[in-house]
């Protein structure tokens, strides 16, 4: 790194106030990229710096500090001008270091990460809210290249038992007041609760490292060793999915609201998310070809979905009379849906139409999925329905309801071994899910 310099032309205060003021600063090449500046102005003078960005190739300029031409030099908020150099050769040094990957940290990853998702049209949202709740209140100010498999372990036991903060809660009436408490919850439900923490956590993990490979694949990052070993947890996501019966899909949106029964209605003819179907506009909607665009999906690319009869007959309706660009479901009263007022009204729907369990605005997906795989469709065009790239996660989801040659021979093949049955009460399930 250069040395401290002498002899400027604005290197002695005397010699700054024969100078003339101008927004452009006077400049001294200190080292190669590397140039600190005086700003003279009627008011007095300020240090900045110029750097030159070889991988974007163009100069930066930064505000050092302010000059010592109307009071003594203190080192901090008044500096010379070998402080004003040692300042910025101190600035160099870390930005070395830091592009270096010495001085990179986990929040550095998580920035860079989340802005190389949005300039690749991915959904950035998520892993930002992932990161943000989940790694940087723990993780954030350590370095990366400092990290040791200890670290991840000590996250992890402070994810487990994380809990988030509770909301100011509102005023109660005086009937909730005295209302008794909610009944404890019992070892199954607690069993459940700690099984979606994993099941969420593991969700975070692919984030982090996702997020931290991206360092490394950058150069940020020496070795992938301390993360290499950080390992999901197991049997968290073996849950089963919930999934409508034909008659309880119907009960559902005959017990919604108008504004809700649209956005139902199409979830459950789309299979699409919430928030692909709340982003849809008037002119995705193409009645030649019979599909709707989802112009900006989770993975990052468009995609098509078919329509039923049913389906095309409600985009029409939906569609009639709007312009190409406006959006196709609003509330009541023309205003965006948010996330709160749609959890509400499908909880109300639910309550109203009897669902148990309550569904969510997700179980609409599982339930378009569902339905599709029992009736014979190849799990390939359930998951490009979905907008998956693969059939993995449809597979592994829903290929138990596919039809299988494995069970079909089973079923053919083995002998019954002459077993009594177990009960004579006809169950009622089997009848519920045809």
């Amino acid at each position: 790194m250069a040395r401290i310099r002498r002899g400027a032309e604005f290197g002695t205060r005397e010699a700054r106030r024969r100078l003339r003021a101008r927004p452009e600063p006077y400049w001294m090449p200190i080292d190669r990229g590397l140039s600190l500046g005086y700003r003279k102005s009627a008011e007095g003078g300020a240090w900045v710096m110029r750097r030159y960005d070889a991988e974007r190739r163009e100069h930066k300029e930064a505000r050092i500090g302010t000059a010592d031409d109307n009071r003594n030099a203190d080192g901090a908020d008044a500096l010379d001008f070998g402080q004003a150099q040692r300042k910025l050769l101190d600035a160099a040094r870390q930005q070395v270091l830091r592009s270096s990957g010495q001085l990179y940290s986990v929040a550095d990853a998580a920035r860079d990460y989340v802005d190389w998702q949005r300039s690749h049209r991915k959904s950035a949202a998520d892993s930002k809210s992932k990161l943000k709740t989940y790694v940087l209140p723990q993780l954030g100010g350590k370095l990366i290249a400092a990290l040791k498999p200890a670290d991840f372990d000590a996250w992890l036991a402070w994810a487990l038992k994380r809990r988030r903060k509770a909301r100011k809660a509102k005023k109660k009436d005086a009937a909730e007041a005295d209302a008794a408490p909610p009944p404890a919850p019992t070892a199954d439900e607690l069993a459940d609760r700690q099984r979606r923490r994993k099941a969420t956590l593991n969700r975070v993990i692919n984030t982090l490292k996702a997020c931290l490979n991206h360092a490394h694949a950058a150069g940020k990052v020496p070795s992938r060793d301390a993360w290499s070993r950080l390992k999901k947890f197991r049997s968290a996501d073996s849950a089963r999915l919930r999934w409508l019966t034909v008659d309880e899909a119907k009960r559902l949106q005959n017990g919604c609201a108008p504004d809700l029964r649209r956005l139902v209605s199409a979830g459950l003819f789309t299979g699409c998310r919430a928030g692909e179907l709340l982003a849809m506009r008037a002119g995705d909607f193409d009645h030649r070809s019979k599909t709707v665009l989802i112009a900006d999906s989770k993975a990052g690319k468009p995609r098509r979905v078919a329509l039923t009869v049913d389906g095309v007959a409600l985009f029409e309706g939906l569609s009639a009379g709007k312009l190409e660009s406006e959006p196709i479901f609003t509330r009541a009263d023309g205003s965006a849906w948010y996330r709160m007022a749609m959890l509400r009204a499908m909880s109300e729907a639910c309550t109203g139409a009897k669902i148990t369990p309550p569904a969510t605005f997700h179980t609409l997906r599982h339930t378009f999925a569902s339905h599709l795989v029992q009736q014979g469709v190849p799990l390939m065009f359930v998951a490009s329905a979905l907008g998956h790239s693969d059939t993995r996660m449809v597979e592994k989801h829903y290929g138990h309801l596919s039809q299988s040659d494995v069970a079909d021979m089973i079923r053919a093949k083995l002998p019954s071994f002459g077993a009594p049955p177990a009960t004579k009460v006809t169950s009622l399930r089997g009848k519920q899910r045809a």
